[in-house]
Order: C-alpha cells, then sequence, then structure tokens
C-alpha cells in the first residue's frame, strides 16, 4: 500500500482552489522540488484545515522526505477524519514503525489486517515489528502468511531468514533460501544464500582448526592432521586477505 494524491468531485470553486494546490504541489514533487512540494501541500492544509487529502499528501511527504514525526501527526489528522481508512492505517504504521513506537504500528497494521486479512505488506510490517520487539514466534508467523499470500515476496523471506538468524537457527536461515530459489531467481535472496554459505564456510573452518589443534596436542607426529591444519590455516588467510581486499 502507499499514499495515494486524492482530488474531490465537486465543481466549487473552493474544489478547483484545492485541486490547483494538489496538482502544484504534485507537479513540484514530480520535479523533485521538494521545498516548493512542501510549501503547496502546507498551503492545502492551512487552507481546507477539514479535507483529510491534504493531510494525507502532507504526510506522504513528510514520510518521503524522512521527517516521520511529522508525517505521523498528519497521518493523526487524517484519522481524525477518517478513522476506519485502513491505507491511512497503513501508512501511519509504517512511520510509527520507523519512530520505533512498534506497539502502536502494530495497532494500526492490525486494523488493515481487519479489513485486509491477506494484505502481504502489512503481514511482513506486523512481522517486522513484532521482531524488533524480540516476539520471534509471533513475528515467524506472520513471516509466514505473507510468503503464503505472495509467495514470491522476497522481502519477507529475507525478513525470516534473519530472524531464524537471530534465534541461532542458521541452517533454517540456508534452508529457506535455497526452498524460496527452487522457484524463484531473485538476486537479494542469492546474495543472503551466498552470505550464509561464506559465514557457514568461515565458522567451519575455524572449528575444525579447533579440532586439529586439539588432536595435535595429544599426537605431536600426526602428520596428516597436519597437514589438515595447514590447508586450513592456508584457506584461513586467503579468505582474510580477500577481506582485506589485498587480493
Amino acid at each position: 500500500m502507499s499514499t495515494t494524491t486524492t482530488t474531490p468531485g465537486n465543481a466549487t470553486d473552493a474544489a478547483v482552489d484545492l485541486s490547483d494546490l494538489v496538482a502544484a504541489g504534485t507537479a513540484a514533487l514530480n520535479d523533485g522540488d521538494l521545498r516548493l512540494a512542501l510549501d503547496k501541500f502546507e498551503a492545502v492544509v492551512a487552507a481546507f484545515p477539514d479535507r483529510p487529502e491534504g493531510h494525507n499528501n502532507l504526510g506522504a511527504l513528510y514520510s518521503s522526505i524522512g521527517d516521520f514525526a511529522k508525517a505521523e501527526q498528519c497521518f493523526d489528522l487524517v484519522l481524525a477524519l477518517l478513522p476506519d481508512n485502513a491505507n491511512v492505517h497503513y501508512n501511519r504504521g509504517v512511520v510509527r514503525s520507523r519512530l520505533e513506537k512498534f506497539d502502536a504500528a502494530r495497532e494500526d497494521f492490525s486494523a488493515v489486517l481487519a479489513a485486509n486479512p491477506n494484505d502481504p505488506d502489512t503481514l511482513n510490517n506486523l512481522g517486522v515489528a513484532n521482531y524488533m520487539q524480540g516476539h520471534l514466534d509471533t513475528a515467524r508467523g506472520f513471516f509466514s502468511r505473507a510468503l503464503t499470500a505472495k509467495p514470491d515476496y522476497a522481502n519477507a523471506l529475507l525478513n525470516q531468514v534473519d530472524l531464524e538468524c537471530t534465534a541461532g537457527n542458521f541452517s533454517r536461515g540456508v534452508q529457506l533460501c535455497e526452498e524460496f530459489l527452487t522457484g524463484h531467481n531473485d538476486i537479494d535472496v542469492r546474495r543472503k544464500h551466498l552470505d550464509l554459505l561464506s559465514s557457514g564456510c568461515r565458522e567451519a573452518l575455524a572449528k575444525a582448526s579447533r579440532v586439529a589443534e586439539s588432536i595435535l596436542v595429544v599426537e605431536q607426529q600426526n602428520e596428516t592432521v597436519r597437514a589438515e591444519l595447514g590447508r586450513i590455516t592456508q584457506a584461513q588467510a586467503v579468505w582474510a586477505d580477500t577481506e582485506a581486499g589485498r587480493i
């Protein structure tokens, strides 16, 4: 879901003025003139404080420039006028998440789900809000539901992988990537898969090194293990040089 620019359908002079201001703000936004767009949308709110589209457009603009506190205030005003508008609840939920107001964000996203029970973006955002609060089982359920609603939803899949790694289920994270990639070719998931496998290789090399060293403490003349340790050490050195940019 995203915010939309809405103009009224009547033909009064006030409506024409409102339409002109909104059109001017939208044109400035499309031209990349954020200052002018902000001026126009603020003028809409000043001239028509009881029109929800003015507050909504201003909130969307504040959100796009990263002023999430002001965006939240704008969406508050829209919802005071349109309390059951799922789209605005979604947008306020997004900015509340950015402000780390996760309890409030969950309330907004839950309001969206009441109207759209299988909306994948809302399910994903509920997963993120719960994940950030440490509610991993609940978050896992929302990510799973988002992927059921939209099987190629790479962002939800990546969030679920991060969750599993946070929970210590590294192998499950790898498995999720592999299962997703059997049916969907997504470059971000492929990068994540590679990162997980590479991390696993480094951990395996470190563990193998410790095991080899423990054997050599007891069997100092075990040339097979000593040679294996040499290969492990060489691989670790190459990896370290690659990461440092020396290769």
